[in-house]
């Protein structure tokens, strides 16, 4: 990426299984991120990248819609819209700034944190947030991790503290190393991430 990213404060991970769950695992990895900030400044942008989670919920769309022994429903349509991940976080904790969801070719975890980066360096943004969702086999297991950075002016905490839920699947200080999330590798600055708890 070429600049390292202002992070502000350590970053919060947090692992599930995907589907319906992982709006509350976005929710309470955003909640734990912003534990103990107080307000933040308006026109904060929160920024997620969604791709794996579209990816997803396109496959799943389109075998709904294959499945002649079944009714589509409207609703089902919903599942595709990526910002409904925010949308819980947004309206309970009164979110002052926009919100954008990424979803991009291989990828937009680095887009959304460069995008991110950029605007807290060059004084467009007060502060920014990043969420990424990105899918992974740990252990052969379908699962969802939510990463979240707080990203400021003069930044430069970068350790990971990971957010336990009802949900995870498995031994909490492995699980996010085996995900390739753009948060965690800018964080640690390596290819494969190590959690500190």
């Amino acid at each position: 990426m070429g600049v390292r990213p202002p992070f502000a404060r350590p970053l919060v991970a947090g692992a599930g299984r995907p589907g319906p769950g992982t709006v509350h695992l976005v929710t309470r990895v955003l909640e734990a991120l912003m534990a103990g900030i107080g307000p933040v400044p308006c026109h904060t942008p929160l920024v997620l990248s969604a791709t794996d989670h579209c990816l997803l919920a396109v496959t799943e769309f389109v075998a709904k819609c294959e499945d002649t022994t079944r009714r589509l429903r409207p609703s089902v349509s919903l599942a595709l819209e990526p910002s409904l991940l925010l949308g819980r976080f947004t309206v309970e904790h009164r979110w002052p700034g926009p919100s954008y969801a990424l979803v991009t070719p291989g990828g937009a975890g680095p887009a959304a944190l460069r995008w991110a980066t950029a605007a807290v360096d060059s004084g467009t943004a007060p502060a920014a947030v990043v969420c990424e969702v990105v899918h992974g086999r740990p252990a052969g297991e379908d699962s969802v991790l939510a990463v979240a950075a707080l990203l400021a002016p003069g930044g430069t905490e970068s350790a990971v503290h990971l957010v336990t839920t009802d949900m995870h699947p498995g031994n909490p200080d492995r699980l996010p190393g085996t995900f390739g999330s753009a948060l965690l590798r800018a964080a640690t600055g390596a290819d494969r991430a190590e959690v500190r708890t």
